[in-house]
């Protein structure tokens, strides 16, 4: 699934999840505050570890495939 395929539907209800989620997690014992740092956590741990491999692989790609032309 590529990001274009994402509807706006999809979006909202990826919304809807993450607020119901801030403000159910006090009734579980769980500092809301905690989920919004994991989140951000989680963003900073994708964009340092795993975006550079995909960059690297479509870069291995690009040169193979002009070095093939």
């Amino acid at each position: 699934m590529k990001l274009s395929d994402l509807s706006w539907k999809d979006m909202l209800l990826v919304v809807v999840a993450i607020v119901v989620l801030y403000f159910t997690a006090p009734y579980f014992g769980v500092n809301p505050d905690s989920i919004i740092i994991f989140m951000f956590g989680m963003v900073e741990w994708v964009t340092k570890y795993i975006l550079p491999w995909i960059v690297l692989y479509w870069a291995i790609r690009l040169i193979k495939n002009l070095e093939s032309k």
